[in-house]
């Protein structure tokens, strides 16, 4: 009788029995027995009523009722290294949040299938999409009546690149706020510490670095890297999505697109520094240190590379190196192109001379000026994307509005001023002041002034340089006139001087002669002198006629003058005067004669010396005397 319990027994023992191999899991159903009582677990219950247990069986032997049980191996759960598991839960209890995703269970990685529906204390199991995943090259020992897992790669950010993240779930932002909340959550890895910390949909301040892999549920967030950009519809490009890098001799201006309200009014004025953002690589420390919307003062140099947001900022590079800006023909574009508005310099002089001239001035722009100039010039809209920015605009318009302007201005003035001649022959001077005023206009801005070169004045019209020449050359005669007129007035005036100089030189010898000898003795010698010098001819023609030459000598004139001479004597009764000797001495030429002698001895004296000046002796037929000179002697 004991046989037939002990084998019954044996045989229910053996049915019992079940094995579960490696790298498989059991799953339970149970029938003929009671349903479970809550309606959430219509398919898969917590406990051991009818239906599909929560329970797994692991590998190994296990014993389980035979007709009420049933097992079923199936292989667990492997996610491969570069991939991740996205977890829906089949069963549960309903969502009480608006999100799309179940929030997180305590369950041992959904290995646990009773906790996950019971609850771990703090929430109990929601079906639908779970924000916890799980991570590659793993296995899990997971239920799959009650889970279903989904393989999705991991993220990957290539080196030298970001991503960027957008939230699927989460709270909805402020109207006022262009991003969402930032959460720490492991780089979005951690989905519940996301939700739980508030997170918010939309684009996250937060970034990810190049060179990783990342395990973050696509459910929850986007996340556009190179790989995808193509796929964005926010008109991301892979250049947006590079780290910033810095090149020598430039500096990079930032403009933040985010941040608290400017009250600077002053154009060209720049954000004030903030800090702790890390060179704004923690745009949620800026922005929660009072950082301000628009161009910063802080700058970003030569050195490691910026991971940035390009939704944050915009970083526009400006050259500190040494600028060479040209005006004149450019034929072939050039690399730096900042002064691709500057022409060659024209200028009409007088109304109708057109004169061209190249022109090269050297600046540099210093490494804290750049941010005024952006801010002035251009480049600082906060619409839009961010990123890396390589546009001359602002630097073309600040040469173009301060540099060209002040160049033009400087050449219409002195156009207007001066003649197409004085214009040429200032060249240094027009060099100088030229330097002088491009000093002044950078000057003004803090941009450094290094070297102004200006080239030769050419007309713009061939043809005028004759026009140019002729006018030259009428000028340059004119200029000649001028200077012959001048030294004329010049050989006048020295005449003058000598004249005077003359006249009163003569004025001191005729004081002193008539203080010697008298005023009528020194005018009857002056008067004889001048007879003396009267030319006669040495030969009379007509046959030797006496009265023919005759006529022709002073000495009727002289004798007269001597007779008239005599009379005013006697007349006026004249008395020798002083240095009466002397006169006679003079009219004779005679320097050693005897003083003394009466008024008729004197008037003979003046005969003997005017007939000695004229040489009265009587010329024979045909033959007439020389006249002798004054100063012949006896």
């Amino acid at each position: 009788m004991l046989l037939i319990p002990l084998a019954v027994a044996a045989a229910v023992a053996w049915k019992g029995r079940v094995v579960v191999h490696a790298d498989h899991v059991g799953i339970i159903t149970r029938r003929y027995v009671r349903p479970h009582t809550d309606r959430a677990f219509r398919h898969v219950n917590p406990e051991n009523a009818r239906g599909v247990l929560a329970r797994t069986l692991l590998p190994g032997t296990h014993w389980m009722w035979p007709v009420i049980n049933s097992v079923d191996c199936v292989p667990r759960v492997h996610v491969p290294p570069d991939m991740i598991g996205v977890v829906t839960a089949l069963e549960g209890h309903s969502r009480s949040g608006r999100g799309r995703l179940a929030r997180h269970v305590d369950c041992d990685d959904f290995q646990d299938g009773e906790q996950f529906l019971l609850g771990d204390g703090k929430r109990k199991g929601e079906q639908g999409v779970q924000v916890t995943t799980l991570a590659g090259g793993q296995s899990y020992y997971i239920n799959p009546r009650l889970f279903r897992v989904e393989m999705r790669p991991r993220t990957y950010v290539p080196p030298g690149t970001i991503g960027v993240v957008q939230a699927r779930e989460g709270g909805v932002r402020p109207p006022d706020r262009r991003f969402g909340r930032h959460v720490e959550c492991d780089s979005f890895q951690d989905g519940e510490a996301f939700l739980a910390g508030d997170g918010e949909q939309g684009r996250q301040l937060a970034i990810l670095g190049g060179g990783a892999y990342y395990d973050i549920n696509p459910e929850l967030f986007d996340v556009i890297t190179v790989d995808n950009v193509t796929d964005s519809r926010d008109g991301l490009t892979e250049a947006h999505l590079r780290e910033v890098s810095i090149e020598e001799d430039y500096t990079g201006v930032v403009i933040t697109l985010d941040g608290a309200e400017s009250e600077r009014d002053l154009d060209g004025a720049v954000a004030p520094r903030v800090a702790g953002h890390s060179s704004f690589r923690l745009p949620w420390v800026f922005l929660a240190n009072g950082g301000q919307r628009g161009v910063q003062e802080e700058t970003l140099g030569k050195g490691p590379s910026y991971a940035l947001n390009p939704w944050f900022v915009r970083v526009m590079v400006i050259p500190t190196r040494v600028l060479i800006l040209k005006w004149h023909n450019k034929q072939t574009s050039e690399a730096d192109n900042y002064d691709a508005d500057l022409g060659q310099i024209t200028v009409k002089v007088q109304g109708r001379f057109e004169l061209s001239v190249d022109l090269w001035q050297n600046l540099q722009i210093p490494q804290q000026v750049a941010p005024t100039l952006v801010s002035q010039f251009g480049g600082a809209s906060t619409a839009g994307l961010g990123g890396l920015v390589d546009d001359p605009a602002p630097m073309k318009r600040f040469v173009r509005d301060v540099l060209g302007v002040a160049v033009t201005g400087y050449f219409n003035e002195i156009a207007m001023t001066n003649s197409v001649f004085e214009f040429l022959d200032s060249y240094e001077d027009v060099r100088k002041n030229l330097t002088d005023r491009v000093k002044h206009a950078l000057g003004k801005w803090g941009v450094e002034t290094l070297e102004t070169n200006l080239g030769d004045f050419e007309p713009t019209d061939p043809s005028m340089l004759d026009a140019l020449k002729a006018e030259l050359m009428e000028e340059m005669r004119g200029k000649k006139l001028d200077e012959a007129v001048k030294n004329a007035e010049r050989e006048d005036a020295i005449d003058q001087y000598m004249a005077r100089a003359e006249a009163r030189r003569a004025g001191l010898e005729l004081k002193a002669e008539v203080e010697a000898l008298g005023q009528d003795n020194v005018a009857m010698i002056r008067i004889v002198r001048e007879f003396a010098g009267f030319d006669v001819p040495k030969y009379i023609g007509g046959g030797g006629d006496i009265s023919a030459y005759l006529s022709t000598l002073p000495l009727p004139a002289v004798q007269d003058l001597l007779a008239r001479l005599r009379q005013l004597r006697t007349d006026q009764q004249l008395t020798p005067g002083p240095g009466r000797q002397e006169l006679t001495q003079a009219v004779r030429g005679d320097t050693g004669g005897s003083g003394g002698g009466d008024d008729d001895a004197d008037v003979t004296a003046v005969e003997d010396a005017t007939e000695d000046a004229f040489g009265t002796t009587t010329a024979v037929e045909g033959e007439v005397p020389s006249a002798r000179k004054p100063d012949e002697g006896r």
